[in-house]
């Protein structure tokens, strides 16, 4: 029969997350807006656009993978058994 010991495994999971952003642009005209709006959704920022809330709307995982484990010290375990009671 197998010993069974406790491990610790570590995982990666790669997750988008769609939101939706409600902004405010100061800028003199609409063209200057778009602008400052395309900059903003390349990741430049600009003081004069805000965002005013943030709704994340859904989640979706993309992968998942356990892709190491090791067994627990000692200490560990003890601190683990402790914390099931």
């Amino acid at each position: 029969m197998a010993d069974h010991v406790m491990k610790k495994y570590k995982a990666i999971v790669e997750k988008t997350i769609y939101v939706a952003e409600e902004v405010e642009i100061l800028a003199e005209t609409e063209r200057q807006a778009e602008e400052m709006l395309d900059d903003y959704c390349c990741g430049e920022h600009h003081e004069n656009v805000e965002v005013v809330e943030v709704d994340e709307q859904e989640t979706t995982v993309d992968y998942q993978s356990i892709v190491s484990s090791e067994e627990l010290g000692v200490d560990e375990f003890m601190n683990y058994r402790d914390n099931i009671h």
